[in-house]
C-alpha cells in the first residue's frame, strides 16, 4: 500500500475511503497479470511488473505490492518471466469486413500463370451456381501475374461473367461475358478518374484502373449476410490472435456497417471499429450529410462512424498515382481522382461538421494537394482538433514533410510495405527513378520533422499482423531476407516510435487515447500479452513473436499456446 499512498497527502477520512474502495474491488475479484516485464506506453509510468484489472478496466499499475488491495478473490497469470505485456495494439487502416467477404469468394492470392487461373476457378466448384450468377474473385497480385486479360479467364467461364478484383484494390480483370454485360467496348470513354487499358486497336483488354473498375464492380449483386458474417468472424479471430483490439475501418459501405452492426447486436463484437465513410467527388460537399447520416445510423460502444474517406490518387505501380513530375520515360504524371477545388470544398464542409479526414494519398502531387485542401478547411473554419490524417504516403516532397506538424495532420502508414519486394524493384523503382525514390516511404524524415505516426495493415494489401509491420519499419528489410538489400534505411523507425505507431498514438488518431492506448489506471483493459520481450532480442527475430493472449476489457479474448493456466492467491 505505501507505493499508492506515499505521495497522496490524504487524512484519515480519505484514507478510509481508500481503502474502502480498494476492499470493493477486491469483492469484484480482479485478474492480475505478473512475472512479466510490462510496457505501458505511458511517459508517467514506463514499465511495471503487475497490473490489476477489476470490472473491465485497469485498477492499478505497478509493484507487487501495489496488487495487495486486489488479491483477494483475484485471477491471478503468472506469465512467463520473457514474456511482454503491451497495451492492445490498433489497426488504424484495416478493410477487415470487405476484406473477410471477399477471402470466401474464388482466391487469386496464389495465381502467377494461365494454370493458376484456371486452378483457383476449377477449385471454386462455379458450376454449381445457378444460371446467370456472376463469378467473383478476389485477391489478385499484379506483381505476380500482371496479364490481367479477358481472354485468359473466357477460356475457363465461358459466357458466364467473372470479375476479379486486385489485391490493392485499384485495379480490376474482367472477362468477356462481364464486358458485355457492362456494355463497355472500343467506343466506351474512359471515366473520370479511371482507366480502361486497350489493345492495340482499341478494344477494352479485361483490365480496368481505378473508377473504370465501377462499370462492371456495380453490376455484381449485393453479398448475402450470410457471407458477410462468416467471413466477419473468421477475420475477428485472425485479428485477436495478432492481439489487435481496435481498428479503423478505412472506406466501410451500408453493406459493411451492417455486418458490423449485426455482429455487435448478436454480441460478437469484440474488436472497436471506427470508420470512415467514402465521399466521391462527384457527391461534393452533400457526401458529408450522407456520412453524418450513417454516423447517426451506427453509433454504439463498439461501432462508431467518425471520418469521411477521400481516395485523392491511385498508385504508381499502375501509372495513376498522382505525381510532380512525370514517370520515367513518360509525358504523364498520374491524374487525381478529385479536383484541388473539389478536395478543398469537401474538406472544409467535413471539417466544420467536425469529421475527422481520412485520405488516400501515394504520389506527391496527391500528398501536396490533400495538405492545401486540409490547411484551406483550418483557413475556413478555424483551427480545431481536427486530427485529420492521410494514409499511404509512398512518396512525399520533402518541402511538404514539415506541414504535417504545422497542420496537425496524422500521417498513417503501412509499415510493412516500406522493404524492397517486387513491387518496389519491378513496379515502382523504375518508374520514379532513382533520386525519387531515395524518398519512398519517407517515415523517419515524417518522425523528425515531428509529425504522428500511427500504424496499420491495409489488410488484405497486406498481412495484419502488427509484428510484421512493426520489424520492417524498424529494418526496411525483407522479413524472409534479414541479410538483404536495406530500403532508404535513412528513413528507419526505433522500435518505441513503431510501437507508439500501434498503441498510444493510434488510440489519439481515434480519438480514443482517454480510454487506451496506454496501460494506466481507468483506462479499459485492452491488453496483448506477447511470448518473448521483442525489445530484448535484434529486431529481425521481432516477427518470430506471438501472442500469448488478447484482453479486451479484461476478458481473454484469445488465448495463444503457451498461456499459463489461472491460479488463486
Amino acid at each position: 500500500m505505501a507505493g499508492l499512498l506515499s505521495n497522496s497527502g490524504l487524512g484519515a477520512a480519505g484514507l478510509a475511503l481508500l481503502l474502502g474502495t480498494a476492499a470493493a474491488l477486491a469483492d469484484d475479484q480482479a485478474v492480475i497479470l505478473r512475472g512479466a516485464r510490462i510496457l505501458t506506453m505511458d511517459d508517467a509510468k514506463p514499465e511495471a511488473a503487475a497490473i490489476a484489472i477489476v470490472d473491465g478496466k485497469i485498477a492499478a499499475v505497478g509493484s507487487a505490492d501495489d496488487m495487495a488491495p486486489y488479491m483477494e478473490g483475484a485471477t491471478i497469470y503468472d506469465l512467463p518471466a520473457g514474456a511482454l505485456v503491451l497495451p492492445g495494439f490498433q489497426d488504424d487502416h484495416n478493410h477487415l469486413i470487405w476484406s473477410a467477404t471477399e477471402a470466401l469468394d474464388v482466391s487469386f492470392a496464389e495465381v502467377v500463370d494461365k494454370e493458376g487461373v484456371r486452378e483457383a476457378i476449377e477449385a471454386a466448384d462455379i458450376g454449381s451456381l445457378p444460371d446467370g450468377a456472376w463469378i467473383r474473385g478476389a485477391g489478385w497480385d499484379i506483381a505476380a501475374f500482371p496479364d490481367g486479360s479477358a481472354a485468359i479467364l473466357d477460356e475457363i467461364t465461358g459466357d458466364r461473367p467473372m470479375f476479379v478484383g486486385a489485391v490493392d484494390g485499384h485495379s480490376g480483370w474482367a472477362n468477356s461475358a462481364a464486358l458485355k454485360a457492362t456494355g463497355i467496348d472500343a467506343s466506351t470513354k474512359d471515366p473520370e478518374g479511371g482507366r480502361i487499358e486497350r489493345d492495340a486497336a482499341g478494344n477494352p483488354t479485361g483490365l480496368l484502373r481505378e473508377s473504370a473498375m465501377e462499370l462492371v464492380s456495380s453490376l455484381l449483386p449485393p453479398y448475402p449476410d450470410s457471407q458477410v458474417d462468416a467471413g466477419f468472424a473468421d477475420a475477428q479471430k485472425e485479428a485477436l490472435s495478432y492481439g489487435i483490439t481496435a481498428i479503423i475501418d478505412p472506406s466501410a459501405d451500408d453493406w459493411m456497417l451492417d455486418g458490423y452492426k449485426r455482429a455487435d447486436a448478436a454480441g460478437n463484437l469484440e474488436l472497436r471499429v471506427k470508420a470512415a465513410v467514402k465521399i466521391e467527388a462527384e457527391e461534393g460537399p452533400d457526401g458529408v450529410k450522407r456520412v453524418l447520416e450513417w454516423k447517426d445510423r451506427y453509433d454504439s460502444d463498439r461501432l462508431t462512424v467518425m471520418s469521411a474517406k477521400l481516395f485523392v490518387d491511385g498508385v504508381i505501380e499502375t501509372g495513376t498515382a498522382a505525381l510532380l513530375e512525370a514517370y520515367v520515360g513518360s509525358n504523364e504524371s498520374g491524374d487525381l481522382l478529385f479536383t484541388p477545388e473539389q478536395i478543398d470544398a469537401i474538406s472544409t464542409e467535413a471539417d466544420n461538421a467536425g469529421l475527422q479526414l481520412h485520405a488516400h494519398a501515394i504520389g506527391d502531387r496527391a500528398v501536396r494537394v490533400t495538405l492545401d485542401a486540409y490547411e484551406a478547411a483550418q483557413k475556413a473554419n478555424g483551427v480545431r482538433d481536427s486530427r485529420h490524417q492521410i494514409t499511404h504516403l509512398e512518396l512525399i516532397d520533402p518541402t511538404d514533410i514539415p506541414r504535417f506538424k504545422q497542420l496537425g495532420v496524422i500521417a498513417n502508414v503501412q509499415a510493412l510495405w516500406a522493404y524492397p519486394d517486387t513491387y518496389i524493384t519491378d513496379l515502382t523503382e523504375p518508374k520514379i527513378g532513382p533520386e525519387r525514390s531515395e524518398w519512398l516511404y519517407p517515415f523517419g524524415a515524417l518522425k523528425e520533422a515531428g509529425a504522428t505516426l500511427v500504424g496499420s495493415s491495409d489488410w488484405s494489401v497486406s498481412s495484419m499482423n502488427p509484428l510484421e509491420a512493426i520489424q520492417t519499419g524498424v529494418t526496411r528489410q525483407d522479413i524472409e531476407d534479414p541479410a538483404g538489400r536495406v530500403l532508404t534505411p535513412q528513413h528507419r523507425l526505433e522500435l518505441m516510435d513503431m510501437l507508439k505507431a500501434y498503441t498510444v498514438n493510434a488510440a489519439y488518431a481515434a480519438f480514443d487515447e482517454a480510454n487506451s492506448g496506454t496501460l494506466t489506471a481507468g483506462k479499459r483493459a485492452d491488453i496483448v500479452v506477447l511470448d518473448r520481450d521483442i525489445t530484448a532480442g535484434p529486431a529481425t527475430d521481432i516477427a518470430k513473436g506471438s501472442v500469448l493472449a488478447t484482453l479486451i476489457d479484461g476478458d481473454i479474448v484469445y488465448e495463444g499456446e503457451g498461456m499459463p493456466e489461472p491460479v488463486s492467491p
